[in-house]
């Protein structure tokens, strides 16, 4: 795809944004996220000039649909967007092998699609775009947790720019059947303490709700210490079905495949349309590596909050949000 889009915090000119969203998700939007064309433009000038003046931030991008990311998933919360990009770019240069160097031509990359471990099976009723992920699918022979970190935020880094996703959200499905313990056994704890800020706070994109399917008996209670690092919030947004029936009962036929509802006919998914789409997308996944804040001096913020385990803050606040913006 052709990037238009730079890392430079003040540019000369800003993208003006044109709202192309279908009358629904704009509704949607309205309804939710209080979000209307006044709103909007304001909420993106302020950011922008929020980034312009942090002290900490070097490179960053400031187009309209990657700041939307953030603005959407705080239901445009200025404070709480701005604490999510400070979060965002912090994590990202924390843990470089899990955040940096994506690429979706890269050969483990390449294999894990093959495999179909991700899956975007469509958008549902209520706008929402519905993923599933075999867990059985996924080689632990072959590939350990980092592999699988790097394979969920490529796909995720691309849908969030999707701005139905930022504006309905997404349900996510997660089917174990035939998973092992080797499977669960990879959330080591040392690595949940470093990966609960990204899956409490780091990633901009609204996660509506998440089904668990055919968890196995001797997996609960490593799920049970795995989410002692979720949040409060997000807990209450998991479903853990113990039969298929239970679940397509609850998630509906419409997008589910037929191994799962034994109907005749195969819905047609999205993800040769979401595969294409990372492809194109190379470019602009290294473009986010350029992005940069002063991690050795931003860290001094963090201890006065007090850091989690793994010296990233998982509950820091957004120590910048009275710098004059107005």
């Amino acid at each position: 795809m052709t990037v238009t889009f730079s890392v430079e915090k003040c540019p000369d000119k800003f993208d003006e944004y044109r709202c192309t969203l279908p009358e629904h998700y704009r509704k949607l939007a309205a309804e939710q996220l209080r979000e209307d064309d006044l709103i909007r433009k304001q909420a993106l000038d302020q950011m922008r000039k929020w980034i312009a003046k942090h002290p900490y931030i070097r490179r960053c991008r400031t187009d309209s649909v990657f700041l939307l990311r953030f603005l959407r998933q705080r239901k445009f919360s200025i404070p709480k967007a701005c604490e999510m990009l400070e979060r965002y770019l912090a994590l990202r240069q924390s843990f470089p092998h899990w955040f940096q160097g994506l690429d979706p031509y890269d050969k483990t990359m390449v294999a894990l699609g093959e495999d179909e471990v991700f899956h975007v099976l469509g958008f549902d009723a209520k706008g929402q775009i519905v993923i599933l992920i075999k867990s059985r699918n996924f080689r632990v022979d072959k590939y350990d947790l980092v592999d699988l970190i790097r394979y969920l935020h490529m796909n995720m880094e691309i849908l969030s720019n999707d701005e139905q996703v930022q504006v309905a959200g997404v349900v996510l499905v997660v089917d174990c059947f035939e998973a092992t313990m080797a499977h669960f056994t990879l959330f080591r704890l040392s690595e949940m303490r470093n990966i609960g800020p990204y899956i409490n706070h780091l990633l901009p994109i609204r996660c509506r709700e998440i089904h668990v399917i055919r968890l196995p008996k001797v997996a609960a209670s490593i799920v049970d210490l795995l989410f002692a690092y979720v949040s409060p919030k997000l807990k209450h947004r998991f479903f853990f079905h113990k039969t298929l029936n239970e679940a397509v009962n609850h998630l509906g036929k419409t997008l589910l495949p037929t191994e799962y509802t034994n109907e005749d006919v195969e819905p047609k998914a999205l993800t040769p349309v979401y595969g294409k789409r990372i492809l194109e997308s190379r470019e602009e996944l290294k473009m986010l590596d350029e992005m940069e804040i002063d991690i050795a001096k931003f860290s001094s913020v963090w201890s006065k909050t007090g850091s989690a385990p793994g010296g990233i803050d998982a509950g820091m606040v957004g120590s910048f949000r009275k710098l004059d913006i107005d």
